[in-house]
Order: structure tokens, then C-alpha cells, then sequence
């Protein structure tokens, strides 16, 4: 059987910043042709960072370097040494709101009428504010300032590593302000008629990573 592998900790941050900068391009390119933001790829330059499997792949391609070239040195692993051991960390609520803003799809949880109820959403963002829209007669549209929850995440089972958002709040209908301002920057993948916009307000927002090595 083939010896498994996995990536101890390295300099990885600032063997991507040699390698963007030996090809000239600046965060912003790296930004968009790794399908992140670009305060991310600055992120992840500056500050020790835990990267999901896909984020490293999507570098590498990005960066036209192998994986194995920029995460550094395998350390083998075999049925004798130690497994994958996760670590946990708590995210700062920068990375969370970034993480918030560079994605489309989330989820809400709130008490329904049968108990808790949680479905996908589509939405964007306006400052802190999560916007998502509904249906008029749905029971999510009927609420003023009730308690709700938002989450997010990305999971890379090849790599048991990951990230989840949680976002803890209240949810109310959007202004006319806000209605105007997100405009069609919202559209569900549900389809119907879904012209009620909802606005969560956060009142904590939290986040955790898991990386294995």
C-alpha cells in the first residue's frame, strides 16, 4: 500500500508572495483567477492562515506551481506514524464578514411553526447587513426583529479541513433604501415570486477553521 502524506507547517505565505510577485502579478490577479478576494489573497500572504485543500490547488494553478512545489516538503505517513490530527481555530470577525462577502449561497435557521427550520439561501451583502429575499406568504417574511441564525461554510473531505460562519442576529423586512440598493444582486435559485427582501442584523459573528496535518 502507498505511504499516505500530508503537509506539516511551513513558510507557506510567503512562498506565495515570492512566487506571485517572480510572476509579476499583482493580489488583485491572483485574486480573481483563484476565485477569492483579494483581501484574502493579501490575507493569507501576511498572516498565517489555514487553507482548505481547494484554496491550495486553486493557489497552485493560479500561480502555474505544482502543490506539492508550493505547500513545501511532504512528511510521509504511514500505517506506523501518527494519522491526520485536525486542529481547530477560531477565526477573527474580518475573516468571517470577508468570508461572508465573497460568497452567494448560505443558511438560515429560525423557529417555524412545526419547530427549527433550516433551508439554503441565496443573498449579498450591504456592510455587515445579509440580504436574502422570499416569498410574501412564507413564514420567514412574516417576522419584525426575531431571532435567527445565518451559516456558511466550505468542506474539503479529501483534505478534513475546512471552515464554518456563523453569523447570530435578527431578521427584519428590508427597507425600501435597502431593496433599492441590492436591486437584482439577489436573484433565488428557487424561482417564483419571491419580492420580499430580509435583512439579517448581526449581533455576533463567529467563525472556525479546521486544518489537518
Amino acid at each position: 500500500m502507498d505511504a499516505q502524506t500530508t503537509r506539516g507547517p511551513s513558510n507557506l505565505g510567503t512562498r506565495i508572495r515570492h512566487r506571485r510577485q517572480a510572476l509579476g502579478l499583482s493580489t488583485a490577479e491572483v485574486a480573481e483567477r483563484t476565485g477569492v478576494t483579494t483581501d484574502r489573497v493579501e490575507h493569507i500572504e501576511s498572516r498565517p492562515s489555514a487553507l482548505t485543500g481547494t484554496e491550495l490547488v486553486r493557489l497552485s494553478h493560479a500561480l502555474q506551481v505544482s502543490v506539492d512545489d508550493l505547500a513545501g516538503p511532504l512528511r510521509p505517513t504511514t500505517a506506523h506514524r501518527t494519522p491526520l490530527a485536525p486542529a481547530l481555530q477560531p477565526m477573527r470577525k474580518e475573516e468571517c464578514t470577508e468570508l461572508i462577502a465573497g460568497a452567494t449561497v448560505g443558511r438560515i435557521a429560525y423557529d417555524g411553526a412545526d419547530g427549527l427550520v433550516v433551508i439554503p439561501v441565496n443573498y449579498c451583502t450591504l456592510g455587515e447587513l445579509i440580504v436574502f429575499r422570499t416569498a410574501s406568504d412564507s413564514a420567514v417574511a412574516q417576522y419584525d426583529l426575531a431571532t435567527i441564525a445565518f451559516e456558511l461554510d466550505a468542506i474539503d473531505p479529501g483534505m478534513q479541513d475546512g471552515w464554518s460562519v456563523l453569523v447570530n442576529g435578527k431578521v427584519r423586512p428590508a427597507s425600501d433604501l435597502e431593496s433599492d440598493a441590492v436591486g437584482d444582486r439577489v436573484e433565488p435559485w428557487a424561482g417564483g415570486t419571491r419580492d420580499s427582501y430580509m435583512v439579517i442584523e448581526p449581533d455576533r459573528i463567529t467563525g472556525r477553521r479546521i486544518q489537518s496535518w
